[in-house]
């Protein structure tokens, strides 16, 4: 680290809940395109992605230009604003399966509100979840009278959900399904397998809903749902709808009676800058060449991981749906939780390491979802694997007997 990282890193030393989030990564000073840059302007080709967010990659020209008008209005939060429709309608048009929306502030608000609807809705208690699905903040398995029972179900084995429906109906209000798992970094279902399992919700009376937090508008400009065919009952956007601005939208299936906000009859509506930047995001993504050129770059990291990972003898797996990846270290096809965590994490560890020297960042959980963006180019393609062939040849030297 240079001098102001270092000097950053000993204030932050003396303040125990920051000291080991601080040792642990790098501190972004700024970010701009594809890259993110330490206190001392050292660049990373960053495949963090701010957790997914940014799609459109750092400091986007037109998501600013969108940012800073309304700032110039004066920001009247706490007002309907006209943004609010604007997003929706601009919503309505790439997710045209909707005929309801709420806007929430955050994705984590929007998660709970939906399940505090599906509960109100249904009068049944229960929530199913995949195991591989994003967190929620509600913990799995509390039973006080302010959470909801929640239960996990192993990702993806079909039989197995559908016996847990059968059996469980009475009391299940809803199964939450995360298309990506991307709690294991990208496990995306077998073909047919979300058909079945929407089949099966429909035949026993539960609510079937997307949690499309890390797949929405990043896998399909429609996300998960138009990807796969399937339609649930609802669906939960955030991550890269925002850009980078917090933001969460819940959709429901157009024939669902207008859904009932809890509490005073209002939720917060997300804030002009954020609604200005969703909406300006929306806007960029409406150009096909968009996903067309992130298909690109996609396939050649993808492909140049792989060919590496061959030359070297190195068991890599690369897990990919769009713009989303993840890579284990496993030398067998990673299709569950389980094959998940049998992969080799201080492998991993090294491997990240060692890229984090070279200028590229990925995520530092072994398995966890990484994200390319527009800005991505193949320059920085390019970079990035001529670091993993580094890093991979240092590896291989340091094994050897």
């Amino acid at each position: 680290m240079g001098r102001l990282s270092d000097e950053l890193l000993k204030r932050a030393q003396a303040l125990p809940g920051l000291r080991a989030g601080f040792e642990r990564s790098v501190v972004a000073a700024k970010a701009q395109g594809a890259r993110v840059y330490d206190p001392d302007n050292v660049g990373y080709i960053d495949y963090q992605g701010g957790g997914g967010a940014a799609i459109v990659g750092f400091a986007n020209q037109f998501v600013l230009d969108a940012v800073r008008k309304v700032l110039g209005n004066g920001v009247p939060d706490g007002f309907h604003v006209p943004q609010e429709v604007e997003l929706a309608e601009a919503l309505g048009k790439v997710l045209p399966w909707v005929g309801n929306w709420w806007l929430c502030r955050t994705q984590d608000e929007a998660v709970y509100q939906l399940l505090q609807w599906a509960r109100d809705t249904t009068g049944k208690p229960g929530i199913l979840m995949l195991d591989g699905g994003a967190r929620v903040r509600i913990a799995v398995g509390a039973t006080d009278s302010g959470s909801f029972p929640i239960r996990e179900v192993p990702g993806w084995q079909v039989e197995r959900i559908e016996r847990e429906l059968a059996t469980s109906a009475g009391r299940l209000a809803a199964l939450v399904v995360d298309p990506l798992m991307s709690r294991a970094g990208v496990i995306p279902a077998p073909d047919g397998v979300l058909a079945r399992i929407a089949a099966a919700c429909r035949d026993h009376g539960v609510l079937l809903l997307f949690d499309e937090r890390v797949s929405g508008f990043r896998v399909h400009r429609g996300g998960a749902q138009a990807l796969s065919g399937v339609t649930p009952d609802a669906a939960v956007y955030g991550g890269a709808l925002g850009g980078g601005f917090p933001i969460g939208v819940v959709g429901f299936r157009a024939g669902i009676d207008e859904p009932v906000q809890k509490g005073d009859g209002r939720m917060p509506t997300p804030h002009p800058v954020s609604l200005a930047a969703a909406e300006a995001v929306l806007s960029i993504l409406k150009n096909d060449t968009v996903y067309e050129r992130v298909e690109e770059r996609a396939v050649q990291l993808v492909s140049g991981i792989e060919g590496l990972a061959s030359r070297f003898q190195r068991p890599i797996t690369v897990n990919r749906v769009g713009s989303v990846f993840a890579l284990y270290m496993a030398a067998k096809p990673v299709t569950n939780c389980r094959a998940a965590s049998r992969a080799d994490a201080t492998t991993y560890w090294r491997f990240a390491e060692g890229l984090r020297g070279e200028g590229v960042l990925l995520p530092r959980q072994p398995g966890g979802a990484a994200f390319l963006s527009s800005a991505h180019g193949a320059k920085d393609v390019e970079e990035t694997l001529a670091a993993c062939e580094r890093v991979l040849l240092r590896l291989h030297q340091e094994d050897l007997p």
